[in-house]
């Protein structure tokens, strides 16, 4: 059973190992509409970033910061859609300064009364 069990998690392990296959990642891109951000992972383990560009037999452009760069589908490990998360971050903090003034707010209206705390009743 030991054994049994051995072999399943090498050729799990190995099989994490294995390169995808050319057709399967010129397929996925070919889906992916022009001018969509990508994130390609290369077979080097180098991250690139932009936008799909034209498409070739052998390949495809990717555009980034107004240079275009011709990757080769034999290159490609991995590709998915890149999705910035700019305006997630940009709310969050916006919401955090909202509630530090509404706390502050309420922090003085609290401690002074609603007259504030020179008030002369």
């Amino acid at each position: 059973m030991r054994q049994f069990l051995s072999v399943i998690l090498a050729l799990t392990v190995l099989a994490r190992f294995v390169e995808a296959d050319t057709p399967a990642i010129a397929a996925q891109i070919n889906a992916i509409p022009q001018g969509a951000r990508i994130e390609l992972r290369l077979k080097t383990n180098d991250k690139l970033r932009g936008e799909r560009g034209r498409l070739s037999d052998a390949g495809f452009t990717l555009v980034s910061g107004g240079t275009d760069r011709q990757v080769a589908f034999d290159d490609v490990a991995s590709v998915k859609l890149y999705k910035s998360h700019t305006t997630r971050n940009v709310l969050i903090i916006v919401g955090i300064g909202v509630v530090a003034t509404v706390g502050i707010i309420a922090a003085v209206i609290l401690r002074c009364g609603p007259l504030g705390c020179n008030s002369k009743l």
